[in-house]
């Protein structure tokens, strides 16, 4: 039996057909109900993506594709954190309307800051103890920037977290829920953190790009340390982090040389996010 309904995710819509009998009530968790939506006749979508078991796989595997194309398979108990990966995967791959840098970021007063990091990083980490401090969450993964007007537009989803992160988050801000957690994945131990209510109900609301971080979590670091990165640099590093910079060509040069004209960069090592983000608010509050 399958099922469909719609993820409203500003700027890009999902159709969503399934077999899984409990895929929604699960999201059901995660998103907002005025994201997660009956499907409508009257709606164009940007995705429409088919998550179906093929039961000629162990298990009966659920299938995750896009059109002709497939991403992967999952066994049941790892439906969630798969479907998230596979919307990820649809936007940093298909999409080229906007340059999509591979990155947190989040708004305070109209102004963005952006955390680019590898995986290991402790961005997301970072950017979950930014959004429960205050911040408004744009997404933890991708930064969309719109060519045109030089603005970052929301792509607001559940915060992913995994292994230390969880039991970081959990001492921290212990009244704070984290659901569908998954052991077992590729990637660990998973859970996801729901956006705070402003995060939600302002994600269409676009930010200014004002500072970009490269934060690296280090045990062992004494305090924080860092240093500023040029203009020269900071377009090359996060040309390194676009997934389709070489697919936008001229348009994305354009976009991603005013970004690094109009904002600053730096690089940030610390045995503490707190000291981290004690010094992007004094950064963002510079004159």
């Amino acid at each position: 039996m399958t099922t469909s309904f719609a993820l409203d995710l500003a700027p890009f819509k999902f159709l969503i057909q399934t077999s899984s009998r409990t895929l929604y009530s699960q999201l059901s968790e995660l998103y907002a109900p005025d994201v997660l939506k009956s499907v409508s006749s009257d709606c164009i979508y940007d995705f429409g993506v088919n998550y179906k078991r093929r039961f000629w796989q162990p298990g009966g595997s659920l299938a995750f594709k896009l059109g002709n194309q497939h991403f992967r398979y999952a066994e049941p108990f790892q439906a969630v954190p798969m479907f998230e990966w596979g919307l990820n995967w649809c936007v940093a791959t298909y999409q080229s309307r906007y340059l999509c840098i591979h990155a947190a970021v989040l708004e305070k007063n109209g102004l963005a800051v952006i955390l680019p990091a590898p995986p290991g990083s402790g961005k997301s980490t970072l950017c979950a103890m930014m959004m429960l401090q205050g911040w408004r969450l744009l997404s933890d993964e991708h930064c969309m920037l719109d060519p045109e007007t030089g603005q970052i537009l929301p792509c607001v989803r559940p915060l992913s977290l995994k292994n230390n992160s969880l039991a970081v988050i959990n001492r921290l801000f212990p009244g704070v829920n984290l659901y569908q957690r998954t052991e077992g994945t590729h990637k660990g131990t998973m859970a996801y953190l729901q956006p705070t209510p402003v995060s939600w109900t302002q994600r269409h609301t676009s930010a200014t790009p004002r500072l970009v971080i490269f934060p690296k979590y280090n045990a062992k670091a004494e305090g924080l340390s860092g240093y500023a990165l040029s203009q020269s640099s900071l377009f090359m590093q996060l040309a390194l982090n676009s997934f389709n910079y070489s697919v936008m060509g001229e348009s994305g040069f354009h976009a991603l040389y005013k970004m690094s004209v109009a904002a600053e960069g730096f690089y940030f090592e610390y045995s503490d996010g707190q000291l981290a983000i004690d010094q992007i608010e004094a950064l963002l509050n510079e004159e």
